[in-house]
């Protein structure tokens, strides 16, 4: 739809989505279009590497993740209300999509129809894996997914290296903006992602960064005030004393211990006191294929080749439309020529 637009203005998110149901003949609810509109244009660390849209208002922050556009609306408010939030959030259409989706592909997609109207492609072929590079999370009848995000240079090298028959190189998550750190072996599937945090002086911790789709409201509600106040699970007060000085895309917190606390804190690990660990697996990567067919991936590499075997069919029948264009043409010239 935002293809056929070619919109060069802002647009509403639920004016665009009236486009989408109108141009795609779509089935579903508006709620879940609109939802799926601002996931494209979410661009906080732990959403998308590349967000398709750009977004203009109230998308989510770090701060709470979706939950400020989405959750907070769809369970708190009513109908009328969240559509009129989504009425005054606007998006753009990024310049990079263009560039992921060229337009000379159309002609070579196959699209389908809908009471006699073209509609949407039966999919789309970006010429990396956006798949990786925003990552997918989900659960259906049957079968679930979780995809961690990589980063879209490295894609890019990847299709380089298969482009030159090259074997491909191991890869590792990675999210646009996160400072901290992410380790862990591609052996068995399994990555550990962790914040920062920096004894600044004695008795004081300063943390900048925490684990990957760990929000800082979240952390704060769970971590932070539990070991502040001493309520949980009867645990002994922690913390002095904290503060904060968060924007919304850094994390800033400033912990106060005591000296006793502190020295056992270090003993044990400030990583494990402060949960500034998280998971990332990739054991349970399950895509469709170009088929259609649900298939489970066992490393980010091996979706990259399949990737790769499909987009190099797609370029071998663009190319060979473009010899048949050419061609068409070459003869209508030829023909004219002959009369001259």
């Amino acid at each position: 739809t935002c293809f056929k637009r070619a919109d060069k203005k802002e647009v509403k998110v639920a004016q665009l989505a009236g486009a989408v149901g109108e141009m795609s003949a779509y089935h579903h609810g508006e709620q879940s279009l609109m939802s799926t509109i601002v996931n494209l244009a979410q661009n906080y660390v732990g959403s998308n590497n590349i967000n398709l849209l750009m977004p203009i208002g109230q998308f989510g922050t770090r701060l709470q993740g979706e939950k400020i556009t989405l959750r907070l609306v769809i369970f708190s408010l009513n109908l009328s209300m969240c559509l009129d939030i989504f009425k005054i959030t606007y998006l753009l259409f990024s310049p990079v999509t263009k560039t992921l989706f060229p337009p000379s592909d159309e002609n070579v997609l196959r699209f389908l129809y809908e009471e006699n109207q073209r509609i949407e492609p039966e999919w789309y072929c970006p010429v990396i894996p956006t798949v990786l590079a925003n990552g997918a999370e989900g659960i259906g009848t049957g079968w679930s997914t979780v995809v961690p995000n990589y980063n879209p240079r490295e894609l890019v090298d990847q299709m380089r290296r298969l482009i030159k028959g090259e074997p491909l190189q191991p890869m590792i998550p990675w999210y646009k903006g996160f400072t901290g750190e992410i380790v862990g072996s591609n052996n068995n599937g399994k990555f550990e992602s962790r914040g920062i945090i920096n004894v600044i002086e004695n008795g004081t911790v300063e943390i900048t960064e925490l684990p990957v789709k760990t929000w800082t409201q979240t952390y704060k509600e769970k971590i932070i005030e539990p070991m502040f106040d001493g309520s949980e699970k009867n645990k002994p007060q922690l913390l002095q004393d904290y503060k904060e000085y968060h924007t919304d895309t850094t994390v800033h917190f400033i912990c106060r211990l005591k000296p006793d606390d502190m020295a056992k804190a270090e003993q044990k690990g400030l990583y494990d006191v402060f949960s500034l660990k998280s998971s990332i697996n990739t054991s349970n990567m399950v895509l469709f294929d170009a088929a259609g067919c649900l298939r489970k991936f066992e490393t980010p590499e091996q979706i990259c080749q399949e990737f790769f075997d499909c987009r190099k069919e797609l370029y071998k029948k663009r190319k060979a439309y473009l010899e048949g264009m050419l061609q068409a043409q070459s003869n209508q010239l030829l023909k004219k020529l002959a009369l001259l």
